[in-house]
């Protein structure tokens, strides 16, 4: 938390609190549930303020994301409220692509029975500019300003309440029908974020079961130190496992395309028809008779653009990540242009950066499956049909099995490729090789050739893993 500045340290503390009372008094019809301070110090005039302190600008604070997810409960950390879940966790979770950099997923659940459907979606969304109140002086200056204006219910200037002090304790709801379907909105304004739940379905039980209970949603105190507690100051016993949403938090979405952490990692050369990467500990032989290509700086330009969350998990894959090597056959003499044939890419990407999670076992296949979902979800890996996990001389490699679109360079009309990828974790990195071909029997053919890591026997990729199998 940064410093107070010198004009907030002016301000004699018996002047804030008679600020604060004054505002309390005015503020009460809208104060429903008021928070504690943790030593429940009543003579504390900031006791119903109390909300997670930032950390120091070089951590990570605190995120909207941050909550605590059972098979059939979640709770908000950052937001402080929680409710019991309409449907199980276990086979309903829906994986979405990143939010807008203001926007944030809290919870996505889907089900499908037949002719019934239906979901339930937690979002919220980001202090309008001039509200973000993240320290005590912002806090001061924003209670000033609304006292100089004549702020209050009823005051000449009808200047609003500070939205940090709106913490209603309850959802407002509205319920809307079409046809054989409805739609129930959820909404509350807690520290200046809009927090919505919305729940879509055309099965009235669903609905029904899903009411009953955003009714009886309890709302808690966050404090300083991450945890919960009742407004009756008592600590609340969390249900579940930390959770931070069905997809990248959007504050490491917005931190990663700002920082881009992908320019860092080492890109190695081709000497002598070998790349070498000696940073990562790799070394990589590409099959006889394949050369390696230079950069298509024009793929952006090949390519339809791409728009709104495309862009945005582009941009994000980007900053993240860095393409290595991209090599094909050496064309035939005298041919220059020629329809798409094999191509294998290896590219780096940074887990880390990517909040994404590896396998680490050979029945580690759930993960192995969220893995495939996120390459989906990236737009630039195409669609993954199947995955397997296979172990190659002390290396665990996912494998995924799908087709990519491509658009021929010259060319309206798209053609889809046969795809294989073989990735593994390796000194921090998710090392992937892309082997693509025109269609399932030539890419069954493609060479894959070895792979050196420090230490380790080299590995034919395509020969060790149907060794294994």
């Amino acid at each position: 938390m940064s410093p107070l500045s010198a004009a907030a340290r002016r301000v004699p503390r018996e002047l804030r609190i008679c600020v604060l009372i004054l505002l309390l008094c005015c503020a009460v019809p809208l104060l429903h549930a008021q928070c504690p301070s943790p030593d429940n110090d009543s003579n504390d005039p900031n006791a119903i303020f109390k909300r997670p302190a930032p950390l120091q600008k070089s951590a990570e604070p605190l995120l909207p994301e941050a909550g605590f997810l059972s098979n059939t409960h979640y709770t908000s950390r950052f937001f402080g409220f929680g409710f019991d879940l309409p449907l199980t966790v276990q086979g309903h979770e829906i994986m979405l692509p990143v939010m807008p950099e203001k926007q944030h997923a809290l919870l996505m659940l889907q089900y499908e029975n037949g002719e019934r459907n239906g979901y339930i979606q937690v979002t919220a969304t980001d202090p309008r500019p001039g509200y973000e109140v993240d320290t005590p002086e912002k806090e001061q200056e924003e209670l000033q300003r609304w006292s100089q204006a004549g702020g209050g219910f009823g005051g000449p200037n009808q200047f609003p309440v500070p939205a940090f002090m709106l913490r209603s304790g309850r959802f407002y709801s509205s319920v809307r029908r079409h046809g054989r379907n409805y739609a129930a909105q959820y909404w509350a304004g807690i520290n200046n974020y809009v927090v919505k739940v919305v729940i879509v379905t055309n099965d009235r039980e669903f609905l029904r079961k899903a009411r009953n209970l955003m009714a009886e949603a309890r709302f808690y105190c966050p404090q300083d130190d991450g945890t919960l507690i009742t407004a009756e100051g008592k600590p609340v016993k969390v249900e579940g496992e930390p959770y931070y949403g069905p997809t990248v938090p959007t504050f490491r979405v917005n931190a990663a395309i700002r920082d881009q952490p992908g320019k860092n990692i080492p890109t190695g050369e081709m000497i002598a028809g070998i790349y070498r990467n000696p940073e990562v500990g790799l070394q990589y032989r590409p099959p006889p008779g394949w050369d390696a290509l230079p950069p298509d700086k024009d793929k952006d330009k090949n390519d339809p653009p791409p728009e709104g969350a495309s862009l945005r998990e582009r941009r994000f894959l980007h900053a993240c990540s860095q393409t290595l090597l991209q090599i094909a056959p050496h064309p035939p003499p005298g041919v220059k242009d020629q329809q798409p044939g094999p191509t294998i890419i290896l590219r780096a990407l940074d887990p880390n950066c990517l909040s994404m999670h590896t396998a680490v076992s050979l029945t580690d296949k759930r993960t192995a499956d969220e893995v495939a979902a996120n390459l989906e979800q990236m737009g630039e890996f195409g669609e993954i049909d199947s995955d397997e996990l296979v172990s190659m001389h002390g290396h665990l490699f996912m494998i995924f099995h799908g087709t990519l679109a491509t658009t021929p360079r010259g060319e309206d009309l798209g053609q889809r490729m046969s795809q294989s990828i073989f990735a593994t974790r390796y000194n921090k990195l998710l090392l992937m090789w892309s082997v693509m071909a025109p269609d399932a029997a030539t890419l069954a053919d493609v060479p894959t050739s070895d792979i050196h890591f420090d230490g380790s026997p080299p590995i034919e990729l395509r020969a060790s893993a149907q060794a294994r199998k």
